[in-house]
């Protein structure tokens, strides 16, 4: 097929009455009927992927490509004892098609490997008529019900269950509820109570707007001297910050505000700025789909509670999206208090640069749970799963052999292992665009100087509305481009 008749299929692949033709084309997906709710017996089709090892593995002497050759269970213990459940991050994301990569790696790993496709979400989104599911069956306690609902489908009595932020949270309350069905827990980036967004809240701006930490406090005090030029918006620039950062680190922010400061940097700022705007608008069928779910994010979990209207809050857009859905009324479970009662051997896994879920809420956690390691990886973000998946697949391993406790002490080679590529593609992409800008070609500075034009021109007719009657429209004659 050549790419151009490629492109031409791809809308008729995202479109939801193909999803028939997209089921039967795979050979991994399984089906299993769930009732609506417990007060609602209709059925809707639950579906879930799982991916075996084409064949058994022997121990081997020697490291797979791209693990470390310390970074492996012991020869003794190499085979999996139990599959492996992984629950992606979300609630609005998918885990069918975005993961299949993944999948087959871990299975290349000798792993045998579920994951679910959340109601509401790209395969789980219809009923059994074909329509779409009702926004009030979205709640916690049925999403753990799927959980096992798959689990006795699969017939698995036990897994290793990998759950990365609000999969984390999942993988918490399953080994609460009914620890007979896990074996093991790997806790990526976790999400713990409505309060975690609290501490992200101020660990963004403890670094890049308070400067308590000596690596950003030149860039924090150049963001508050752009805030106070009016140069941008402290209380909209929360989420464009925390997007660079976790694409490009601080060095990516702190290259973007030097820009800013000399009038460069306006457009990598508004695209960033653009695109958060727009997630919530624009779903991509089978990959991100939020506005079933929001129920879940907002309503029960409280995402965007805590918002406060105040400088450089990551929260902004997750508050304007709440107003969609009931308001916050408080947490079904205490993830806290509830969480000594884990007993499965866990693996809590963070990444020193993560300002979504800040490294003190691991820690905190690992504290809690009385069978709990922590896994620190140095230079790491937000999410494993999603930028460094070759850590992830290593402790899933462990993790379904019974050694992943021995894997905070291979911290430094974990962190050696390269980053995803769909990261790499994204941290490449904003580098591009930030030299684009430093370089300042004269497409780009041409447009940059119009925007600040343009925002001048918009600042005085605030001030006196008659002094601009009858000007005409065109190049500024000193405009130095």
């Amino acid at each position: 097929m050549s790419p151009a008749s490629a492109l031409s299929l791809a809308p008729d692949f995202f479109d939801r009455s193909a999803q028939d033709d997209l089921l039967q084309l795979r050979n991994d997906l399984m089906t299993v009927y769930r009732e609506f709710s417990a007060d609602d017996p209709r059925l809707f089709p639950l579906r879930y992927a799982r991916t075996v090892p084409r064949r058994p593995r022997a121990a081997s002497p020697r490291p797979r490509t791209g693990e470390p050759a310390r970074a492996r269970p012991p020869s003794g213990i190499a085979r999996p004892q139990v599959p492996v459940l992984l629950i992606p991050d979300g609630p609005a994301r998918a885990s069918v098609l975005p993961y299949d990569v993944l999948r087959r790696s871990l299975a290349g790993r000798g792993l045998d490997v579920l994951m679910m496709e959340h109601r509401g979400v790209g395969l789980s989104r219809l009923d059994a008529r074909g329509e779409t599911l009702p926004a009030h069956i979205m709640t916690l306690r049925e999403v753990i019900g799927d959980l096992l609902a798959v689990l006795d489908h699969a017939r698995i009595e036990q897994a290793a269950v990998v759950g990365s932020g609000y999969g984390a949270y999942l993988a918490q309350v399953l080994a609460i509820l009914h620890p007979q069905r896990v074996h093991s827990l790997v806790l990526d980036s976790p999400l713990t109570s409505a309060g975690d967004e609290v501490l992200a809240q101020q660990a963004l701006r403890d670094r890049y707007w308070d400067g308590t930490e000596p690596a950003t406090a030149a860039t924090a005090r150049t963001l508050r001297r752009l805030a106070q030029e009016g140069t941008i918006d402290a209380q909209r620039a929360g989420p464009v910050v925390l997007a660079v950062h976790e694409h490009g680190g601080p060095q990516a922010v702190r290259e973007l505000v030097d820009l800013l400061a000399v009038g460069r940097g306006n457009l990598t700022w508004t695209s960033v700025r653009q695109v958060l705007n727009q997630v919530w608008l624009q779903s991509t069928p089978y990959v991100v789909e939020h506005d079933l779910t929001a129920r879940i994010a907002h309503t029960e979990l409280g995402g965007g509670h805590h918002a406060d209207d105040g400088p450089l809050d990551p929260l902004v857009n997750e508050a304007e999206q709440a107003r969609a859905v009931p308001p916050f009324r408080g947490e079904k479970l205490d993830l806290h208090q509830l969480a000594p009662a884990i007993s499965a051997p866990t693996l809590v896994i963070t990444g020193t640069q993560d300002l979504v879920s800040p490294p003190q809420i691991a820690h905190e956690l690992a504290r809690r749970i009385p069978s709990a390691r922590l896994l620190e990886v140095p230079g790491a973000r937000h999410s494993m799963l999603d930028t460094r998946s070759r850590i992830l697949q290593v402790a899933a391993r462990w993790s379904a052999c019974g050694t992943a406790h021995l894997l905070p002490e291979r911290a430094a080679e974990l962190a050696a292992l390269p980053v995803s590529a769909t990261d790499l593609a994204l941290s490449r992409g904003l580098q591009i665009a930030l030299a684009a800008e430093r370089l300042s070609p004269w497409r780009l500075r041409l447009a940059s100087a119009r925007a600040e034009r343009e925002r001048n021109l918009r600042a005085k007719a605030q001030v006196d509305p008659r002094s601009h009657l009858g000007r005409r429209g065109g190049i500024d004659r000193a405009d130095p481009v």
